[in-house]
């Protein structure tokens, strides 16, 4: 991705049937009410004003109901892109090094952010065109590092399957540790063909496929802070060197020597 892609959708049905991540960054501003955004092992509610920051690789997925139209921006970017913008005091990137993932705007910060978002999505075309596209972009992140800045405490839900909640929490915490099936229904009390109908209702995931995705995300992100192949593989839990080779080209699509040099 060269620079961003930002987009206002409005859809009747907006459940996505599993849980997904990609490579890019994400801001999303909801604009409608009563949805949900579940992010790893938490639930976010979604109203009219709800913002939503999502870093590179992390799980999400939408849930809403049917019986209304979901309108909301989006905003998506390479890490690449914001840190060519970025200089020695402001990194565009801020925002999301706080650790937060939702914030309840106000009517006016809704307002302000639409008309930043609005300018991002205006058509590149005459002379300039291309310095605004990329003026629209920094000065969106800029207000998104304002309106994030200040002190709040987080808005979060719990979420509707405690037991998978905790589930997902040991699996992040426990990724280097035997994480099959046999030992996740004993340490949990459940039959193993319970856990899988509870983990996959909520994920859409299987719990195997769950933690090979987990690990790679986490291997990624290791790779990326400069660690070597073998000593992200270790850390995010692969125990045979060949079959994290193997296991990440096929996830990512290259291997993680080639995303190291190139991240």
């Amino acid at each position: 991705m060269d620079d961003y892609i930002a987009y206002k959708r409005t859809s009747r049905q907006w459940n996505m049937g599993h849980f997904h991540f990609h490579e890019q960054y994400e801001v999303l501003l909801s604009l409608s009410e009563n949805a949900k955004m579940f992010v790893t092992d938490r639930c976010y509610p979604l109203q009219n004003g709800s913002l939503i920051l999502l870093p590179s690789a992390v799980l999400h997925r939408s849930v809403a109901s049917a019986e209304q139209q979901y309108n909301r921006y989006v905003i998506r970017f390479s890490r690449q892109y914001a840190e060519s913008l970025s200089t020695n005091t402001t990194n565009l990137l801020r925002c999301f090094q706080r650790g937060r993932i939702h914030y309840q705007l106000t009517a006016e910060q809704t307002r302000r952010l639409s008309r930043f978002y609005d300018a991002c999505l205006e058509e590149r075309t005459g002379f300039g065109s291309d310095l605004r596209h990329t003026m629209a972009f920094v000065n969106l992140l800029l207000a998104v590092d304002e309106i994030t800045s200040a002190p709040a405490e987080p808005v979060a839900e719990a979420l509707p399957h405690n037991a998978a909640s905790e589930i997902l929490s040991y699996i992040q915490s426990h990724l280097t540790e035997d994480l099959s099936l046999d030992a996740l229904a004993a340490r949990f009390f459940v039959s193993k063909s319970h856990l899988c109908r509870l983990f996959k209702d909520f994920t859409g995931f299987p719990p195997g496929e769950y933690i090979i995705k987990t690990r790679i995300m986490r291997a990624r992100m290791l790779l990326r802070e400069g660690k070597s192949v073998q000593e992200a593989g270790e850390a995010a839990g692969f125990k045979n060197y060949a079959h994290f080779i193997r296991t990440f080209r096929q996830i990512v699509g290259m291997s993680p020597g080639k995303y190291r040099s190139q991240n």
